[in-house]
């Protein structure tokens, strides 16, 4: 079983260090690792080269930092993360520049695709800091986080590679779904987040940002209002719910696209309603 591979990074020289030593020291090493350098101003770009002459299978792919991109961040991945990707690899493993893992980590997921045919996407649980220790970030069992993420190649063809925008990892989710695979992330496989989500663009710009993204993939409003509402006791305080409800009320009043297709938004919106009625659903 071989894979492929790929990282993006903008001004990552202070995690991406360990990125590398992480993937270097795995049991199961990538056929291909394409690390793509989306327009940094720090040694990134310095990181990343000295790296691919130490690994040949490391690819250095760079692009100036004057290239338009779209919020979420995903928009330089999306050129690479086509199905044809997939074509000579088992699996297709994305993977954030700011985590580090112990080095059984791939094999690990890899030995959860081997027990069961129909997983499609599988991840890795998040720990984040916080204070002096590590906090898990908690999710329901079929949500993987978008930092790590390990396609089997079958359902990333499947669900025609990655959307470029925010939410992008609720939309493959839901696609592989559609398509009778399943998603799973594994408590019992770990990785280290060193920048808590949200950290980059600050946690006011975080909650704005999961608003529109929420109206991007087609939410149901009911559930946001719920969504929102759920979080009033979390920082920011109130005004963190306030801002998630007026980045999904934004996409209304500016009449902006929805990224996911008519069957996808029907099928989140069908398991967004089944949760709200307390029935059984997929989303579990």
């Amino acid at each position: 079983m071989n894979y492929l591979a790929i990282t993006p990074a903008r001004d990552e020289e202070n995690f991406l260090p360990a990125l590398i030593d992480s993937m270097c020291r795995q049991t199961r090493l990538p056929a291909r690792w394409i690390i793509v350098n989306d327009g940094s101003r720090d040694a990134t770009a310095r990181i990343i080269d000295e790296a691919a002459r130490a690994y040949p299978w490391i690819e250095p792919r760079h692009f100036p930092a004057d290239r338009p991109r779209l919020e979420g961040g995903e928009s330089i991945l999306k050129q690479f993360m086509t199905p044809s990707l997939a074509d000579g690899f088992d699996y297709i493993l994305r993977v954030d520049a700011d985590l580090s893992f112990a080095p059984t980590m791939v094999e690990c997921l890899l030995r959860e695709f081997a027990a069961d045919p129909r997983l499609g996407i599988g991840g890795a649980t998040l720990y984040e800091p916080s204070g002096d220790t590590w906090r898990e970030v908690r999710t329901p069992a079929f949500h993987t986080r978008g930092a790590v993420k390990l396609y089997s190649a079958p359902c990333f063809r499947a669900i025609g590679g990655i959307d470029a925008g925010l939410g992008w990892d609720t939309l493959d989710e839901a696609a592989a779904m559609l398509h009778g695979f399943r998603t799973r992330s594994f408590p019992h496989i770990q990785a280290r987040h060193h920048r808590p989500q949200g950290a980059a663009g600050g946690l006011w710009r975080g909650r704005l940002a999961a608003g529109r993204a929420a109206y991007r993939v087609g939410y149901s409003p009911l559930f946001m209002i719920v969504r929102a509402l759920a979080r009033i006791t979390e920082p920011p305080y109130v005004l963190g719910s306030f801002l998630m409800a007026a980045g999904f009320l934004e996409g209304y009043l500016r009449g902006l696209p929805r990224a996911a297709s008519a069957e996808v938004m029907k099928f989140i919106r069908t398991q967004q309603r089944r949760r709200l009625l307390m029935m059984d659903t997929v989303w579990r």
